[in-house]
Protein backbone atom coordinates (compact mmCIF):
# COMPACT_ATOMS: atom_id res chain seq x y z
CA UNK A 1 0.00 0.00 0.00
CA UNK A 2 1.34 3.60 -0.96
CA UNK A 3 2.14 6.02 1.70
CA UNK A 4 -0.19 8.37 -0.67
CA UNK A 5 -3.27 5.83 -0.50
CA UNK A 6 -2.72 5.13 3.08
CA UNK A 7 -3.04 8.88 3.62
CA UNK A 8 -6.29 9.22 2.16
CA UNK A 9 -7.43 5.71 3.90
CA UNK A 10 -6.47 7.89 7.54
CA UNK A 11 -8.34 11.14 6.19
CA UNK A 12 -11.20 9.28 5.55
CA UNK A 13 -11.52 8.33 9.03
CA UNK A 14 -12.47 11.72 10.81
CA UNK A 15 -11.61 11.99 14.36
CA UNK A 16 -15.02 12.84 15.57
CA UNK A 17 -15.80 9.85 14.25
CA UNK A 18 -13.75 8.01 15.94
CA UNK A 19 -14.73 9.45 19.37
CA UNK A 20 -18.14 8.76 18.33
CA UNK A 21 -17.49 5.07 17.81
CA UNK A 22 -15.92 5.44 21.16
CA UNK A 23 -18.85 7.06 23.25
CA UNK A 24 -21.46 3.80 21.21
CA UNK A 25 -18.68 1.04 21.94
CA UNK A 26 -17.97 2.29 25.97
CA UNK A 27 -21.52 0.77 26.37
CA UNK A 28 -21.34 -3.04 26.44
CA UNK A 29 -20.62 -4.38 29.91
CA UNK A 30 -18.60 -7.79 30.01
CA UNK A 31 -18.77 -9.56 33.21
CA UNK A 32 -18.42 -13.18 34.48
CA UNK A 33 -15.64 -15.48 33.99
CA UNK A 34 -18.32 -18.89 33.38
CA UNK A 35 -17.00 -22.56 33.10
CA UNK A 36 -19.52 -23.24 29.99
CA UNK A 37 -21.36 -22.07 27.47
CA UNK A 38 -24.35 -23.11 28.87
CA UNK A 39 -23.37 -21.73 31.82
CA UNK A 40 -22.92 -18.23 30.04
CA UNK A 41 -26.50 -18.71 28.26
CA UNK A 42 -28.42 -19.03 31.19
CA UNK A 43 -27.19 -15.84 32.01
CA UNK A 44 -27.79 -14.52 29.22
CA UNK A 45 -31.40 -13.20 26.88
CA UNK A 46 -29.42 -14.27 23.69
CA UNK A 47 -30.10 -13.18 20.17
CA UNK A 48 -34.23 -14.47 20.31
CA UNK A 49 -35.81 -11.05 20.09
CA UNK A 50 -37.39 -10.50 16.33
CA UNK A 51 -36.73 -6.65 16.82
CA UNK A 52 -32.83 -7.73 16.71
CA UNK A 53 -33.09 -9.15 12.76
CA UNK A 54 -35.72 -6.18 11.95
CA UNK A 55 -33.19 -3.57 13.36
CA UNK A 56 -30.64 -5.54 11.08
CA UNK A 57 -32.88 -5.21 7.93
CA UNK A 58 -33.49 -2.12 8.55
CA UNK A 59 -30.15 -0.77 9.05
CA UNK A 60 -28.82 -2.29 5.58
CA UNK A 61 -31.75 -1.04 3.37
CA UNK A 62 -30.73 2.42 4.87
CA UNK A 63 -27.05 1.63 3.93
CA UNK A 64 -28.43 0.27 0.52
CA UNK A 65 -31.02 2.94 -0.12
CA UNK A 66 -28.72 5.75 0.57
CA UNK A 67 -30.27 6.81 2.97
CA UNK A 68 -26.96 5.87 5.13
CA UNK A 69 -23.27 6.15 4.28
CA UNK A 70 -22.86 2.66 6.16
CA UNK A 71 -23.68 0.46 9.62
CA UNK A 72 -22.48 -2.06 12.16
CA UNK A 73 -24.66 -3.49 14.78
CA UNK A 74 -27.79 -1.67 13.25
CA UNK A 75 -26.58 1.34 14.20
CA UNK A 76 -26.64 3.95 11.27
CA UNK A 77 -23.23 6.37 10.03
CA UNK A 78 -23.87 9.45 7.97
CA UNK A 79 -20.55 9.46 6.41
CA UNK A 80 -18.34 7.32 4.32
CA UNK A 81 -15.56 6.35 7.15
CA UNK A 82 -12.74 2.91 6.97
CA UNK A 83 -11.53 1.02 9.18
CA UNK A 84 -8.28 1.74 8.08
CA UNK A 85 -6.39 -1.16 9.21
CA UNK A 86 -9.21 -3.85 7.77
CA UNK A 87 -8.91 -2.21 4.67
CA UNK A 88 -5.23 -2.03 4.09
CA UNK A 89 -5.40 -6.02 4.83
CA UNK A 90 -8.34 -6.57 2.49
CA UNK A 91 -6.29 -4.65 -0.19
CA UNK A 92 -3.30 -6.89 0.60
CA UNK A 93 -4.99 -10.35 0.82
CA UNK A 94 -6.36 -9.20 -3.07
CA UNK A 95 -4.02 -11.44 -5.43
CA UNK A 96 -3.54 -10.27 -8.68
CA UNK A 97 -6.22 -7.83 -7.58
CA UNK A 98 -8.90 -9.92 -6.83
CA UNK A 99 -10.63 -10.22 -3.83
CA UNK A 100 -12.42 -13.49 -3.20
CA UNK A 101 -13.84 -13.29 0.53
CA UNK A 102 -15.72 -15.65 2.65
CA UNK A 103 -16.84 -13.06 5.62
CA UNK A 104 -18.47 -15.36 7.99
CA UNK A 105 -21.28 -14.05 10.01
CA UNK A 106 -21.23 -10.91 7.98
CA UNK A 107 -24.85 -10.05 8.89
CA UNK A 108 -26.41 -8.76 5.68
CA UNK A 109 -22.96 -7.27 4.37
CA UNK A 110 -21.95 -4.30 6.14
CA UNK A 111 -18.06 -4.64 5.76
CA UNK A 112 -18.68 -4.60 1.88
CA UNK A 113 -21.23 -2.08 2.37
CA UNK A 114 -18.92 0.33 4.39
CA UNK A 115 -16.00 -0.54 2.28
CA UNK A 116 -17.13 -0.89 -1.52
CA UNK A 117 -15.99 2.84 -2.13
CA UNK A 118 -12.30 2.15 -1.35
CA UNK A 119 -12.69 -1.66 -3.15
CA UNK A 120 -14.11 -0.64 -6.05
CA UNK A 121 -10.29 -0.22 -7.88
CA UNK A 122 -9.89 -3.97 -7.30
CA UNK A 123 -10.19 -5.87 -10.60
CA UNK A 124 -12.40 -8.55 -9.06
CA UNK A 125 -14.49 -8.67 -5.54
CA UNK A 126 -16.57 -11.75 -4.55
CA UNK A 127 -17.57 -11.42 -1.23
CA UNK A 128 -19.81 -14.06 0.24
CA UNK A 129 -21.32 -13.69 3.29
CA UNK A 130 -22.31 -16.98 5.92
CA UNK A 131 -24.82 -16.56 8.12
CA UNK A 132 -27.67 -17.88 10.30
CA UNK A 133 -31.06 -19.08 8.19
CA UNK A 134 -32.84 -15.75 8.38
CA UNK A 135 -30.38 -13.45 7.23
CA UNK A 136 -29.81 -15.62 4.24
CA UNK A 137 -33.20 -16.01 3.80
CA UNK A 138 -33.40 -11.79 4.17
CA UNK A 139 -29.97 -11.17 1.98
CA UNK A 140 -31.02 -13.28 -0.67
CA UNK A 141 -34.47 -11.40 -0.97
CA UNK A 142 -33.31 -8.50 -0.72
CA UNK A 143 -29.36 -7.38 -0.84
CA UNK A 144 -27.86 -9.80 -3.38
CA UNK A 145 -26.23 -7.38 -5.68
CA UNK A 146 -22.68 -7.05 -7.74
CA UNK A 147 -20.07 -9.05 -5.86
CA UNK A 148 -22.53 -9.96 -2.58
CA UNK A 149 -23.96 -13.34 -1.97
CA UNK A 150 -25.56 -15.35 0.92
CA UNK A 151 -24.89 -18.48 2.45
CA UNK A 152 -25.74 -20.90 5.19
CA UNK A 153 -22.75 -22.92 5.67
CA UNK A 154 -19.22 -22.72 4.77
CA UNK A 155 -19.26 -25.68 3.39
CA UNK A 156 -21.89 -24.42 0.56
CA UNK A 157 -19.74 -21.28 0.39
CA UNK A 158 -16.46 -23.05 -0.49
CA UNK A 159 -18.06 -25.13 -2.85
CA UNK A 160 -19.49 -22.77 -4.87
CA UNK A 161 -17.34 -19.65 -4.60
CA UNK A 162 -13.96 -21.43 -3.67
CA UNK A 163 -12.88 -18.50 -1.57
CA UNK A 164 -9.37 -18.27 -0.36
CA UNK A 165 -9.69 -15.48 2.25
CA UNK A 166 -12.00 -15.73 5.06
CA UNK A 167 -12.70 -12.38 7.36
CA UNK A 168 -14.25 -13.23 10.72
CA UNK A 169 -15.43 -9.97 12.35
CA UNK A 170 -16.47 -9.97 15.42
CA UNK A 171 -18.00 -13.25 14.92
CA UNK A 172 -15.87 -16.15 16.98
CA UNK A 173 -16.49 -14.12 20.51
CA UNK A 174 -20.08 -15.20 19.76
CA UNK A 175 -19.62 -18.64 18.72
CA UNK A 176 -20.24 -21.68 21.10
CA UNK A 177 -17.39 -23.65 19.66
CA UNK A 178 -15.20 -20.84 18.07
CA UNK A 179 -12.03 -23.13 18.22
CA UNK A 180 -14.31 -26.19 16.00
CA UNK A 181 -14.66 -23.18 13.25
CA UNK A 182 -10.84 -22.38 13.17
CA UNK A 183 -10.19 -26.22 12.83
CA UNK A 184 -12.14 -26.43 9.86
CA UNK A 185 -10.51 -22.93 8.37
CA UNK A 186 -7.39 -24.58 8.71
CA UNK A 187 -8.38 -27.43 7.15
CA UNK A 188 -9.68 -25.51 4.06
CA UNK A 189 -7.51 -24.33 0.72
CA UNK A 190 -7.51 -20.47 2.62
CA UNK A 191 -4.42 -17.93 1.95
CA UNK A 192 -5.53 -15.45 4.67
CA UNK A 193 -7.72 -15.61 7.42
CA UNK A 194 -8.82 -11.99 9.03
CA UNK A 195 -9.48 -11.68 12.00
CA UNK A 196 -10.96 -8.17 13.06
CA UNK A 197 -12.65 -7.20 16.56
CA UNK A 198 -12.12 -9.99 18.46
CA UNK A 199 -11.19 -9.55 22.36
CA UNK A 200 -8.29 -10.95 23.43
CA UNK A 201 -6.39 -11.82 27.40
CA UNK A 202 -3.29 -12.44 28.60
CA UNK A 203 -4.03 -15.03 30.65
CA UNK A 204 -2.70 -18.29 29.64
CA UNK A 205 -6.15 -19.31 28.80
CA UNK A 206 -9.70 -17.80 27.12
CA UNK A 207 -12.28 -16.37 29.18
CA UNK A 208 -16.00 -16.83 28.49
CA UNK A 209 -17.81 -13.31 29.52
CA UNK A 210 -21.81 -12.09 29.05
CA UNK A 211 -21.59 -8.84 27.45
CA UNK A 212 -24.81 -6.73 27.68
CA UNK A 213 -25.18 -4.47 24.67
CA UNK A 214 -26.76 -0.93 25.60
CA UNK A 215 -29.97 -0.54 25.22
CA UNK A 216 -29.94 2.55 22.60
CA UNK A 217 -28.75 -0.56 20.10
CA UNK A 218 -30.94 -3.06 21.49
CA UNK A 219 -31.75 -4.92 24.64
CA UNK A 220 -29.82 -8.09 24.79
CA UNK A 221 -27.35 -9.93 26.01
CA UNK A 222 -25.47 -12.86 25.34
CA UNK A 223 -21.93 -14.78 25.94
CA UNK A 224 -19.18 -13.38 24.81
CA UNK A 225 -15.05 -15.19 24.33
CA UNK A 226 -12.23 -13.49 25.08
CA UNK A 227 -9.35 -15.52 23.59
CA UNK A 228 -5.47 -15.95 24.66
CA UNK A 229 -3.92 -14.60 21.94
CA UNK A 230 -0.79 -16.68 22.00
CA UNK A 231 -2.60 -20.24 21.81
CA UNK A 232 -4.68 -19.31 19.01
CA UNK A 233 -2.13 -18.07 17.03
CA UNK A 234 -0.18 -21.09 17.37
CA UNK A 235 -3.35 -23.36 16.56
CA UNK A 236 -2.72 -22.58 13.06
CA UNK A 237 0.69 -24.12 12.87
CA UNK A 238 3.94 -23.62 11.53
CA UNK A 239 2.68 -22.73 7.69
CA UNK A 240 1.04 -19.57 8.82
CA UNK A 241 2.34 -16.23 9.87
CA UNK A 242 0.95 -13.01 11.34
CA UNK A 243 1.67 -10.59 8.85
CA UNK A 244 -0.35 -7.75 10.43
CA UNK A 245 -1.97 -6.86 13.60
CA UNK A 246 -3.77 -4.20 15.20
CA UNK A 247 -5.73 -2.92 17.56
CA UNK A 248 -9.59 -1.69 17.25
CA UNK A 249 -12.05 1.03 18.52
CA UNK A 250 -14.26 -1.34 20.87
CA UNK A 251 -13.73 -0.46 24.14
CA UNK A 252 -14.10 -2.87 27.27
CA UNK A 253 -14.59 -2.90 30.76
CA UNK A 254 -12.50 -5.69 31.95
CA UNK A 255 -8.55 -6.94 31.61
CA UNK A 256 -8.56 -7.28 27.59
CA UNK A 257 -8.47 -5.71 24.72
CA UNK A 258 -9.67 -5.98 21.31
CA UNK A 259 -8.07 -5.97 18.03
CA UNK A 260 -7.08 -7.72 14.25
CA UNK A 261 -4.91 -10.23 13.35
CA UNK A 262 -4.01 -10.82 9.69
CA UNK A 263 -2.52 -14.04 9.24
CA UNK A 264 -1.02 -15.80 6.15
CA UNK A 265 -0.71 -19.59 4.88
CA UNK A 266 2.93 -19.80 3.64
CA UNK A 267 2.32 -22.90 1.68
CA UNK A 268 -0.66 -21.03 -0.44
CA UNK A 269 1.39 -17.89 -0.99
Amino acid sequence: MSAAWAQRVKAAVPAAWRRQVRRWVRGPVYSGDYATWAAAAAASRGYADPVILEKTIAAARAVRDGRAAWERDTVQFPTPAANAPLLAALRRAAQGGRLNLVDFGGSLGSTWWQHRAWLSDLTEVRWSVVEQPALVVAGRREFTTGPLRFYDSLAACVAAEHPDVVLLSSVLPYLEAPHALLAEIRRGDFRVVLIDRTGFVARGRDRLTVQRVPPAIYAASYPCWFFDRPALIAAFGPGWRVAAEWLTDDEVDIDAQHGGLMLENSSLR
